[in-house]
């Protein structure tokens, strides 16, 4: 059960570790070593007295920190007898965007990427960093390796290009058509084009182009269209296992952009439904909300800090360090501009190791802290970062890695594609509806439990392995021990009967305790070492 500690010199939680009363009735769930003894003491377990349970702990925590996310699941599960309404998951989806295209690299002289609007040096010259076969073939086994599925983003104009400028050959695509149904596909629009207002980009930072009158100039509805529907005739000729009514436009564009365009195209949301596209990729760090556009319900996907412009590490750690440290220090003061969302690095990163000694393990933690989260959101990287020095592949490793010395089997990772996590992320909105509107009841009487509400009306359910629908079918998905899932109340109530289980009472047996090696416990500087000291982790 390990105890987050990102600083050595931050007091990250505190715990008391506590030894149970001679002749308590008392089961330790969780323990540690008790620095500077041979004894242990308990952070979780169950006190037994007076016809009651009471489960106790007895550290400090919040929300995000990765104790109690681990934790949590189980301390409801203690509290209701595996028996409640909502259900958890543990979700990874990781979408590679650009594929078939090429990114310009990141200039570590210029300090920016020539090809973007705003790197105006004159001796800017754009260096494009495009997968290749071999790197198709080791997406591939490595997906085979993690059973683990990616989410390919593509624009088809890529390799129509690329064939054009190289006598009609293109090893990529033609790899990757090979291996099509290795890979989910999601239409990324031709040509990546900008799908918002018209850009005016004689100016840095760019801004809407405008009529005389002073009206924004916008990207038709026809040119939207054309980029999805081409898009999508290249994709189902190609034989691309495509989901149509998914869509990820380039830059999120067409959707409002702050500071530059405060609104939607108003001609995206008419060719969303001239295309039948029923889900929309969104930038979650600008709208974390699902919302409605057109035809289309966007999914907020999470940006992952490994940069478009960087197939190599040692890009990426000068572009970070120029984002991330003080003029003083060199970089751009970036971060020192803008203290409320961005902090400065202490010193520089060494180019050699800063990538992996530190990037990496911030951006793991980061995503493992979504995974842990109950969070199904996807993430989102760039075709480049599989290329070259393959700089994604430690971040996903990391994330699943740490995944599983975490969890049983019986736990995995949950890796579904964009339409079927918006449609969670639809379901669980209208879910805080209903009970916020006091519309979904649920008891238990002995072994019957019945949820109540108006038809149609769909609920998350977790119970114990063996719960069985009134037609004797089992309930839900296996998952974490138990079983759970959603499920629409066909009339106005559902039974459910769950398995018999001895009632534990303070006269009953305890639970067995799990053993398993507890994590060091250390003392930060400055605290004393009491008779029964706090444990910092």
């Amino acid at each position: 059960m390990p105890f987050e500690d990102n600083s050595p010199a931050v007091g990250e939680s505190y715990a008391y570790l506590s030894t149970p009363a001679a002749g308590a009735d008392f089961t330790p769930y969780v323990e540690a070593a008790i620095p500077g003894t041979t004894k242990r003491g308990s952070l979780v377990g169950e006190y037994r007295h007076d016809g009651r349970r009471e489960l106790v702990v007895t550290f400090v925590y919040n929300q995000y920190q990765q104790q109690f996310r681990l934790l949590s699941r189980g301390i409801v599960e203690w509290m209701t007898g595996g028996t409640h309404l909502g259900s958890s998951r543990n979700y990874f989806a990781v979408h590679v965007d650009d594929v078939f295209a090429a990114d310009d690299r990141w200039n570590s002289t210029l300090n920016c990427t020539p090809g973007d609007v705003d790197c105006t040096d004159p001796d800017a010259v754009p260096d494009p960093i495009r997968m290749t076969a071999a790197d198709v073939d080791h997406a591939a086994s490595w997906q085979t390796s993690r059973g683990f599925t990616l989410d390919m983003a593509y624009n088809a104009a890529g390799t129509v290009d690329f064939r054009a400028d190289n006598n009609g050959a293109d090893p990529l695509a033609d790899r990757f058509v090979a291996k099509r149904n290795d890979f989910r596909w999601i239409n990324h629009t031709y040509t990546h084009a900008f799908l918002g207002c018209e850009q005016n980009t004689s100016v840095v930072p760019w801004q809407c182009a405008t009529h005389p009158n002073g009206s924004v100039k916008w990207v038709s509805r026809q040119s939207v269209s054309d980029e999805i529907a081409l898009n999508r005739v290249w994709g189902q000729t190609a034989g691309l296992p495509l989901q149509n009514d998914e869509l990820v436009t380039g830059e999120h564009s067409g959707l409002r952009v702050l500071p530059q365009q405060n609104v939607d195209n108003p001609n995206l949301g008419p060719a969303l439904g001239d295309n039948g596209i029923g889900w929309l990729g969104s930038d979650n760090s600008r709208e974390p909300g699902q919302r409605q556009v057109g035809t289309a319900t966007t999914v907020p996907r999470y940006p992952m800090n490994v940069f478009y412009n960087a197939g190599r590490a040692a890009e990426q750690v000068d572009e970070y360090n120029w984002i991330y440290t003080s003029r003083a220090q060199g970089g751009s003061g970036i971060c020192e501009d803008n203290p409320a969302t961005t902090t400065c690095l202490a010193a520089p990163l060494d180019p050699a190791t800063g990538y992996t000694g530190h990037i990496v393990p911030l951006e793991r933690q980061i995503a493992l802290g979504h995974v842990l989260a109950n969070d199904p959101k996807p993430h989102f990287i760039h075709q480049s970062n599989l290329a070259e020095d393959r700089i994604a592949y430690p971040v996903l490793d990391g994330v699943l890695d740490a995944y599983d010395a975490l969890f049983a089997p019986s736990t995995p990772v949950v890796n579904l594609r964009m339409k079927d996590i918006g449609q969670e992320l639809q379901r669980r909105s209208a879910w805080r509806t209903a009970v916020q509107s006091g519309q979904v009841t649920a008891y238990r009487i002995g072994e019957t439990v019945t949820v109540e509400g108006p038809s149609g009306t769909t609920v998350p359910v977790t119970v114990p392995e063996g719960t069985l629908r009134p037609d004797g079918s089992a309930f839900g998905e296996a998952y974490a021990g138990g079983r759970s899932g959603w499920t629409s109340l066909a009339g106005t109530s559902l039974a459910l009967e769950v398995p018999s289980v001895q009632a534990l009472t303070a006269d009953g047996p305890a639970p067995a305790r799990v053993a398993a090696p507890a994590p060091a416990a250390r003392i930060p500087a400055g605290v004393a070492d009491p008779v029964t000291p706090g444990a910092n982790g």
